[in-house]
């Protein structure tokens, strides 16, 4: 995966080392028939899920992964979180998403903190990257028509609430442990 190619450490929004910034709207729009599905299903367009976030009232700012592929960045209550597009061709007609957060400790938690979150938890998987910090997932496939948008809508808010859950879960404060981030490096 492409989450070790590009590490990204957030304070609030700072720029996203080797990442390009680019606002949404200056996007380009895909031209391939993925994007344009029947009735109101929900695709891997950036563009459209980014409209989505901040329907649900959060801010987002548009980046591109080292290999071209767009993800998108917000935040929840101080929390930042990404939301890489992945399963690209050329950088577009991405077919799956994935909900990523990355926590930065100074202490680090037991894998026994982590196991017992995989198992009580079902839509979010979590573990300890090679750095012992914790690390939080939530992958969607959005191939072959997408889903529904109440579908999409159902499934960010669940992310919303299982990363504050997470937060909660390792006892992870911004101030104690440092800042949180999304490390995507591969």
């Amino acid at each position: 995966m492409l989450r070790n190619a590009l590490v990204l450490i957030l304070a609030g929004f700072p720029a996203i080392a080797s990442a390009q910034q680019v606002p949404v709207e200056n996007m380009a729009k895909p031209s391939s028939s993925w994007a344009r599905v029947a009735g109101r299903n929900i695709t891997a367009d950036p563009i459209v899920i980014a409209n989505i976030v901040r329907g649900e009232g959060y801010k987002v700012q548009a980046g591109k992964q080292q290999d071209g592929a767009p993800f998108l960045q917000s935040d929840m209550q101080g929390l930042p979180f990404t939301i890489f597009m992945n399963n690209c061709i050329a950088g577009k007609a991405c077919r799956t998403i994935q909900f990523y957060a990355g926590f930065s400790v100074s202490t680090p938690r037991s894998l026994e903190l982590i196991n017992r979150w995989n198992q009580t938890k079902r839509f979010a998987k979590a573990y300890i990257d090679d750095q012992d910090d914790p690390r939080l997932e939530m992958d969607l496939n959005l191939a072959d028509g997408g889903i529904a948008r109440d579908n999409f809508i159902a499934d960010f808010q669940l992310w919303v609430r299982l990363l504050a859950q997470f937060r909660d879960h390792i006892g992870w404060n911004s101030e104690s442990d440092g800042h949180s981030g999304s490390d995507n490096s591969d």
